[in-house]
């Protein structure tokens, strides 16, 4: 199986060089492989057996990966959970992929005193018990695990419903990080602050860049001070963050006397970056851009643009592309009925390849609701121009049609987010009787701005029927911990 033919190779490349690192641990190749199979052979102790899943609740650390690693080596499936999520949403997805196990951060275990029935053990990832597992099991036999038996269920972010869960096994991680490798290149010496959660498809990004024998730091969670105190302390040569965290470093008072001269390569995804906060980083780190573009039904990362492909900073007129798909995987643009569209004209993006999903979990209606002709449905609407680049216009729920005219609530957002007032910014259509639907905007923007001065902003850049009807000033524009705007609460 791929994640334990990982471990081994890189045992035996750079066995003394460190894998893991967090502000409590930290592991080299060697110890991450033995600690691993010693973990596998202590939850097999505990009466885990292939095929079983478990559930793990907790902030990033390098007990979370050791669990997912030693999971997998036993063929039991790992389920990440939310830890932000409230009690009964946590309940819920341990009832339905009927956890036999529940392992987590001792404080975030008190909080859900009233497992399902399911559930028979729960362990605190940071007590004695769990570090002393597997001492005594060397010579239990683990079962043999093949590439296509599933290993996880990874949760959508759910920015427009309940979570589902996406079933994957070891040949997804594996499709997509070989297709990573040969795209992005990364080498064992790169150091990568990992400022995204463990517990959804983020976190193949992690793993592609441990294939490649990197070592990865882990957070308990971010705050812009904790993320350049990682860089500096740890040399970090590359980060994996949110567009939105890179605009809290930046504006952090600690950004200017931080030495971040090691930093080669910055990864970004889940939102669009705005161009303002682009130009600034590139002003201020002197470092490469890398865009990722994911979804975790189609393995994580099919989809990056590259630092030489970036446009120069400062030219607020150029949209940064997706980039091109990754080898192994493949992606086109459609219209409803599944036609592949033209170059530039905007569709549906689709996918298919070894890394898609093998499904959602006990959920064979919402599995062929996003499957179309063996390809699944990413809900991004988006077109591929002449150099083979996916170009991402907004998700199709999200697009409002006024009077019978499409309107992108993203390029509504980017006109108002070139406004230097303006801090972020999120567009919702809104019923109206003589249109169908018009556009409002949710503003966050300096005081004493005024909504006349933005709708004149965007007068400049927008066609009529495109220009926000209203402007609504708001604290804080709502968004997941993945940094996507979570739409549905502001349309209640």
């Amino acid at each position: 199986m791929w994640l334990t033919q990982l471990l081994e190779r890189n045992r035996q490349c750079w066995p003394d060089r460190w894998a893991l690192v967090d502000e409590r641990r930290r592991l080299t190749w060697s110890q991450f492989h033995d600690r691993t199979l010693e973990l596998a052979r202590g939850l097999a102790e505990l009466g885990i057996e292939r095929g079983d899943r478990v559930a793990v609740l907790s902030k990033d650390r390098v007990e979370v990966l050791e669990t997912y690693f030693a999971l997998a080596r036993l063929g039991a499936l790992f389920v990440p959970l939310n830890h932000s999520l409230a009690v009964p949403e946590v309940e819920d997805i341990v009832a339905r992929v009927g956890a036999v196990a529940v392992l987590g951060e001792s404080d975030l275990l008190e909080l859900h005193p009233d497992l399902p029935a399911c559930v028979r053990i729960r362990m605190a990832l940071d007590k004695p018990a769990f570090g002393a597992l597997g001492a005594l099991t060397a010579d239990r036999v683990l079962p043999e695990v093949a590439d296509d038996d599933p290993i996880a269920v990874l949760h959508t972010s759910a920015t427009t419903g309940r979570a589902k869960g996406v079933t994957v096994d070891g040949a997804s991680f594996r499709a997509i990080a070989l297709g990573w490798l040969v795209m992005a290149r990364p080498t064992e010496d790169i150091v990568m602050v990992n400022c995204c959660p463990l517990y959804h498809g983020s976190m193949v990004v992690s793993l592609t860049y441990l294939a490649a024998g990197a070592t990865v730091v882990l957070m308990p969670g971010f705050t812009p001070q904790r993320a350049l105190a990682a860089v500096e302390e740890h040399r970090a040569t590359h980060m994996w963050l949110v567009p939105q965290m890179l605009r809290f470093m930046l504006q952090a008072k600690s950004s200017g006397r931080t030495d971040l001269s090691s930093l080669r390569e910055i990864l970004y995804g889940a939102a669009p970056m705005p161009l303002d906060v682009y130009a600034e980083a590139v002003e201020r780190l002197g470092c490469g851009f890398r865009q990722v573009y994911g979804m975790t039904e189609v393995g994580g990362p099919f989809v990056t643009l590259g630092p030489d492909e970036h446009p120069a900073p400062g030219d607020v007129s150029v949209r940064i592309p997706c980039g091109r798909v990754v080898p192994g995987m493949s992606a086109r643009a459609v219209d409803e009925t599944g036609r592949e569209l033209p170059r530039d004209e905007i569709g549906e993006i689709t996918v298919r390849g070894p890394g898609v999903m093998q499904g959602y979990w006990n959920d064979p209606e919402a599995t062929r609701e996003i499957a179309l002709d063996g390809w699944i449905k990413t809900g991004d609407l988006g077109f591929v121009d002449g150099a083979g680049r996916i170009h991402l216009v907004d998700r199709s729920k999200d697009l409002i049609i006024r009077a019978g005219q499409n309107v992108y609530p993203s390029e509504i957002e980017r006109a108002l987010m070139s406004h230097p007032a303006v801090r972020d910014a999120a567009v919702i259509g809104m019923p109206d009787d003589d249109y169908g639907e018009v556009p409002l905007a949710y503003v966050v923007a300096a005081p004493d701005t005024r909504a006349a001065e933005l709708l004149a902003h965007v007068r400049e850049q927008l066609a009529p029927y495109k220009r926000p009807r209203r402007v609504e000033f708001i604290e804080q524009v709502p968004r997941n911990p993945a940094g996507k705007i979570v739409k549905k609460l502001l349309r209640a």
